[in-house]
């Protein structure tokens, strides 16, 4: 669970990725926190409140770690894209590829 205070600053990103900016906590309760945009937000996710309809929208502590994990995704997806039709250069070895994968968790 996070420990979000009324008065906190954080990094608003709608669902359609527009107008993404910063937003301020205005209510923590036991399960959501309020937020000055007028959605409220899980304590556990930071992602905000849907109803019956799909999320819109998500919180980020700060619009450093939101961006940090768009390029990370984006690097991911590089390296997916230049690796999946490629066959291995002749340089890497067995180990290579056994330290490579352990490396990234697979």
């Amino acid at each position: 669970m996070t420990s979000l205070k009324s008065g906190q600053k954080l990094w608003w990103v709608p669902a359609n990725g527009k107008r993404c900016g910063e937003v301020t906590v205005t209510k923590v309760g036991r399960k959501w926190a309020t937020l000055d945009n007028g959605h409220r937000i899980s304590l556990d996710t930071l992602v905000a409140d849907g109803g019956e309809r799909s999320t819109p929208g998500h919180c980020y502590y700060s619009e450093e770690t939101y961006r940090g994990l768009v390029a990370r995704a984006v690097e991911w997806t590089r390296l997916r894209a230049d690796m999946q039709f490629s066959p291995p250069p002749d340089s890497v070895s067995i180990d290579d590829i056994a330290a490579a994968r352990k490396l990234l968790g697979l």
